[in-house]
C-alpha cells in the first residue's frame, strides 16, 4: 500500500488558518483591514441580541469576504 502525502494540504490549511486568525485579531483591535477582493474595509459583525439569527463574524459590505464566528452571550 502506498502512503498519501498530506504535507502540502496541511501546510496550505495551516497558512489559511493563521491568515484568518490574524485578520480577525486585527479587525477586533480596530485596525483597518481591507478585503482582498473589493478593497473595502472589513468589519466585525456581532450578534445584536441573544436571539439574533443573522450572520455573525468578520466581513466586508459587499459580502465577498466573510469569516463566520460563533459568539457566546
Amino acid at each position: 500500500m502506498s502512503k498519501i502525502d498530506f504535507s502540502a494540504i496541511n501546510k496550505s490549511s495551516s497558512k489559511s488558518f493563521h491568515e484568518q486568525r490574524n485578520t480577525i485579531k486585527n479587525v477586533c483591535l480596530g485596525k483597518t483591514v481591507l478585503c482582498p477582493v473589493c478593497q473595502q474595509a472589513l468589519k466585525l459583525l456581532p450578534p445584536k441580541n441573544k436571539n439574533d439569527e443573522s450572520r455573525t463574524g468578520v466581513g466586508c459590505v459587499k459580502g465577498c469576504t466573510f469569516i463566520e464566528l460563533e459568539f457566546e452571550l
